[in-house]
């Protein structure tokens, strides 16, 4: 395939064709390295002899594998562009998921999860939105709320056709299948994203746009990072322990199994809403604004389901209205840095800015399983929303420190 050419302010039909094509991408390596898991555990449990924990402990694995890996990969894609790190990291997570359909007991299974840890880290975490950084100039920040509404279609397709190759060829033949998209489908996508925007030479000899510049004054910018991780590492805290154990949440409250599924899945639909809503009119309103908002109605959300519960309506409300918050918070992940430290170090910031989330993201499932276990659904909301808050208030500091001339 050719590369994608030099993308022109208003070039409707190559961003077309560019997010398309980093759709394709995003909605096949989070379905396959991500969510398929959910509907292929029970089989890799029963043939492996695995419990529950060491099956899901795969996801912990591949986050903290890209912890370790974010850094370095970071500083590669400011100097060099993206195009060789996501190969890489197709053909890291086909051999990876090839593995996976290999695995005899625990080392091995786990292992193969290092191995989908690092091309995930390569191709899939905050890569794509570096890319789209690099290409897309002040357009950025629609185009990743575009591929964030793919991220969020990648349960949606995934999940039904993992039961479908599931049930007609095994568990096994579905992982092996998935590693081929990565080099049928994946592989070329990526190998058509062109090295670098533009020479560097051209570069210094064109005036710096507006998204190179950082907001923050120098002197704020180490307190600014440190902000930022903290706002997003605490509400992602939350955002990936808590919807975990939606379901039974909404079952302790008295809900019955049937009422307690179909309120749940209003969840997917709402993060979608509020994605494609900030895609669409977020331009008009600062990040941080919109962050914000996230950040005062997540806790909110949590504090109606105590305050009212087993009505279904305050679970309904509660459903969306953190869905809502979470599906803001997540594109502001990516497109807050931007706007905060500029595209100049990009690659390299959101590699730091990995580790701490990955951390939280990782050590999430377990700290929420051990707190509705030990102090029960009530507390354990009131420990979301507490948490939030404490990103809430850093949110806040950030923006007395844009306030500063």
């Amino acid at each position: 395939m050719p590369a994608f050419p030099r993308l022109p302010d208003h070039g409707l039909p190559e961003h077309a064709l560019l997010i398309c094509g980093l759709v394709v991408t995003r909605i096949i390596g989070w379905g396959s390295t991500f969510y398929a898991l959910s509907v292929l555990a029970r089989d890799i449990r029963r043939d492996l002899g695995l419990d529950v924990t060491t099956v899901f402990a795969g996801i912990t694995v591949l986050l903290v594998t890209g912890a370790a890996f974010a850094p370095a990969i970071g500083r590669h894609l400011d100097r060099e562009g993206t195009r060789a790190s996501m190969c890489i990291g197709a053909v890291a997570c086909a051999l990876g998921l090839a593995l996976l359909g290999c695995a005899q007991g625990p080392v091995s299974y786990l292992a193969s999860w290092v191995v989908i840890g690092i091309g995930h880290a390569f191709s899939l975490a905050n890569v794509g939105s570096v890319t789209v950084a690099h290409l897309m100039g002040p357009r950025t920040r629609r185009v990743i709320g575009l591929m964030m509404l793919a991220t969020g279609l990648s349960s949606a397709v995934f999940w039904p056709l993992a039961a479908v190759l599931s049930d007609a060829l095994g568990w096994r033949a579905t992982w092996f299948l998935f590693g081929a998209m990565q080099i049928v489908i994946v592989l070329p996508i990526y190998a058509a994203i062109p090295r670098r925007r533009f020479p560097a030479a051209a570069a210094a000899a064109t005036p710096v746009p507006a998204t190179e510049v950082a907001r923050l004054p120098p002197a704020h910018l180490r307190v600014g990072f440190w902000l930022v991780a903290l706002i997003f590492s605490a509400s992602g805290l939350v955002s990936w322990g808590l919807p975990l154990h939606l379901i039974d949440m909404l079952r302790a409250s008295g809900m019955a199994e049937a009422e307690a599924v179909g309120i749940a899945t209003l969840s997917g639909p709402a993060t979608l809403l509020a994605r494609l809503v900030d895609a669409t009119i977020g331009d008009r309103l600062p990040v941080e604004r919109t962050a914000l908002a996230g950040l005062v109605l997540g806790p909110l959300s949590c504090v109606l389901l105590v305050m009212a519960p087993g009505s279904p309506i305050a679970a309904i409300g509660f459903v969306i209205c953190f869905s809502a918050a979470m599906g803001v918070i997540s594109v502001a992940r990516a497109t807050l840095p931007l706007a905060l430290f500029g595209r100049g170090s990009f690659g390299a910031l959101m590699g730091r800015l990995t580790v701490p989330q990955n951390l939280a993201f990782a050590a999430a499932p377990l700290l929420f399983a051990m707190m509705i276990e030990r102090f029960g659904r009530d507390l354990t909301l009131i420990g979301s929303a507490a948490i939030q808050v404490f990103a809430l208030l850093a949110m806040l500091a950030l923006m007395r420190f844009l306030a500063r001339p």
